[in-house]
């Protein structure tokens, strides 16, 4: 009896079982490698994603920088120019009176020839 319980312990699976266990590994295997290459291909996308956006940002904020130096050129020359008419203007003004002192008519002088 020892003879057979030995030889039950080795059993063996038929030749479709045996294939149909192979298949069932082979398309484990290749569910699993699809798996992992979709997940590799999200996270290439993502970090693809991620350089797009830091590029743009990175570019905005050039972008932003050159026209904030612009625009504060322009305010510099703009302030000159304002500087310039607001001196000139003061000029005029002292200008205005000396003109209208030495226009004034000296009263003295009116004064001897009407005696």
């Amino acid at each position: 009896m020892k003879r057979k319980v030995a030889k039950v312990g080795k059993l063996r699976l038929s030749p479709n079982e045996e294939a149909m266990l192979l298949k069932e590994e082979y398309e484990r295997r290749r569910k699993l490698r699809l798996q992992q290459v979709r997940e590799q291909q999200k996270y290439i996308a993502l970090q693809i994603r991620q350089k797009v956006k830091q590029r743009r940002e990175e570019q905005l904020h050039q972008l932003e920088e050159a026209l904030r130096a612009e625009w504060q050129k322009a305010q510099d020359e703009k302030m000159k120019a304002l500087e310039k008419l607001y001196l000139s203007s003061l000029r005029a003004i002292g200008e205005g009176h000396r003109q209208a002192k030495e226009n004034e008519p000296d009263l003295e002088a009116l004064a001897k020839q009407a005696e």
